[in-house]
């Protein structure tokens, strides 16, 4: 049987420890498809269960962590993959409680796996990955309800990071007039270089603390949660559509029932995890590889080494993280056999 390269967490005396490991097909969870996996990437999730920061990756055995993996299909016991296919895994039990992405090879069950669409490739779909389907999704429901380019701007928070890059250039290849809100002074040039029409410095964004302000986004993303959500919501015009992604700051909310009542906004919630439908999924995909596909993909994403792994992680926690940060996983070495 073949060795491959691996990244797990242990969990020893009650702290995380990162190190990279040789495994064999064996040592891994059970899944009926084996992948040869090519890209991952490192979401804020993943720098979590690395530093041991909240309950993010299972403390009873190591584990290969990594929520998102592309790569191509080895062997499968299920009818609905073959050797040669690629594909994508992103979320479910991934990385967290099923041996994730940062190995050369995964098991995972057939139900987790999106076919790789037509015009991605899979780099590309690692520049995408959890963070393009979450906002991909925010771009689709949004619009579902009704929101047009022609009712407003759009406000996003955490435009900076993997989320909020990728969201800033997909609403304005939409067509939406993007207002980015950032607390990065050295990024403004870059947000307009990916689609915003302009920015708001976070400072200037949370000193208002009026329940009601003068009406300024139509739609508006949410990344970050705490203050943010409520100064977003303060801020919305009337029938507005307010979407939820991410809590970075806390997932505590202080805030007042004004906009809903008296601007009649809507709260849109996005989550891309297990809950969100394999149907849902795989047509989120197709609209990445088409009418979403970030035109400045190649500007947001930056590839790193397999081994730079370990010490890009802390750059998550001290916000110096740009767009998304892609993981060369993949090796020449000899592909294992099933076990």
């Amino acid at each position: 049987m073949s060795a491959f390269k691996a990244f797990r967490v242990h969990t020893i005396d009650g702290k995380p420890v990162c190190r990279f490991e040789t495994l064999a097909l064996k040592d891994l969870d059970p899944g009926p498809v084996v992948i040869k996996v090519a890209y991952s990437a490192i979401t804020y999730k993943d720098a979590m269960a690395a530093r041991g920061v909240g309950k993010n990756v299972r403390t009873d055995r190591p584990c290969v962590t990594g929520v998102d993996l592309s790569g191509e299909v080895v062997s499968s016991e299920d009818a609905q993959f073959k050797e040669g296919d690629r594909v994508i895994v992103t979320n479910y039990k991934l990385g967290v409680e099923h041996d994730g992405a940062y190995a050369e090879y995964a098991r995972v069950p057939a139900d987790w796996i999106v076919p790789l669409p037509a015009g991605l490739s899979l780099y590309e779909a690692m520049g995408l990955g959890t963070s393009g389907l979450t906002a991909a999704l925010a771009v689709d429901r949004v619009e579902a309800a009704g929101l047009t380019p022609a009712a407003g701007a759009v406000g996003i928070t955490g435009a900076t990071g993997g989320v909020g890059t990728l969201a800033v250039n997909m609403f304005a290849q939409r067509g939406y007039k993007v207002i980015a809100i950032s607390g990065k002074r050295d990024q403004q040039d870059f947000l307009r270089s990916i689609g915003a029409q302009a920015i708001i410095e976070r400072e200037e964004f949370l000193r208002e603390r009026a329940p009601l302000a003068p009406p300024l986004f139509a739609g508006a993303l949410d990344n970050v949660g705490g203050a943010y959500f409520d100064r977003l919501a303060a801020r919305m015009q009337p029938y507005g559509k307010l979407a939820v992604a991410g809590m970075a700051v806390g997932a505590e909310v202080t805030t007042t029932v004004l906009p809903l009542i008296l601007r009649s906004i809507d709260i849109l919630g996005i989550n891309v995890s297990r809950q969100l439908q394999m149907k849902a999924r795989r047509r989120l995909w197709e609209r990445m590889a088409s009418d979403l596909k970030p035109g400045k993909l190649a500007e947001i994403s930056r590839p790193i080494a397999f081994e730079e792994l370990d010490r890009t992680m802390d750059k998550f926690f001290d916000a110096t993280t740009i767009g998304r940060v892609v993981v060369e996983v993949g090796s020449r070495a000899p592909q294992p056999r099933p076990a």
